[in-house]
């Protein structure tokens, strides 16, 4: 009689290269927040950039993607770890009127290291797609009727005579 094999288990397709991108991450985080203390903090060490760019390096060869948290972390231009405070600075930004449009409010967040900028929309809720809209519109004539005539019906309230 044959060996049963074990059921396969759907684990995380090449989970090796997630747990170097984690480990590189981890690694250059730790190197920037301890590199240098004093006036000097803003600057990385260069190994915390090179750990910075093989990150970067490893995730395209192997098409690995970054999550979105992990990736607005990072400085495009110099693979820099942003650390508020540290290595990045935060602002937001409203350019709309006079600051009168509240959904238009821009986290920036700019890299000390090379002044390179980031942009993010920050409190604006994403717009529904358009067949997500044509599904809560009422479809057909009889719906758009029988909408419209229960808004007009007036309702009474029974009173009561004492």
């Amino acid at each position: 009689m044959a060996k049963d094999k074990p059921p396969k288990t759907k684990g995380v397709p090449n989970k090796h290269l997630h747990a170097r991108t984690t480990f590189l991450y981890q690694a250059a985080t730790y190197l920037t927040l301890h590199s240098a203390t004093g006036a000097s903090a803003s600057v990385p060490s260069s190994l915390a950039l090179q750990l910075g760019s093989d990150l970067q390096i490893v995730s395209r060869k192997s098409q690995v993607r970054l999550s979105a948290d992990l990736k607005r972390t990072i400085c495009k231009t110099c693979n820099t770890v942003l650390i508020p405070g540290r290595t990045a600075t935060h602002t937001v930004e409203n350019d709309s009127k006079g600051g009168k449009k509240p959904w238009a409010d821009v986290l920036v967040v700019g890299c000390t290291f090379c002044g390179a900028k980031k942009r993010f929309p920050v409190g604006a809720t994403k717009q529904q797609s358009k067949a997500e809209r044509k599904l809560k519109a009422p479809s057909s004539v009889e719906e758009q009727s029988l909408a419209s005539a229960q808004q007009t019906t007036p309702t009474t309230t029974p009173t009561t005579s004492v």
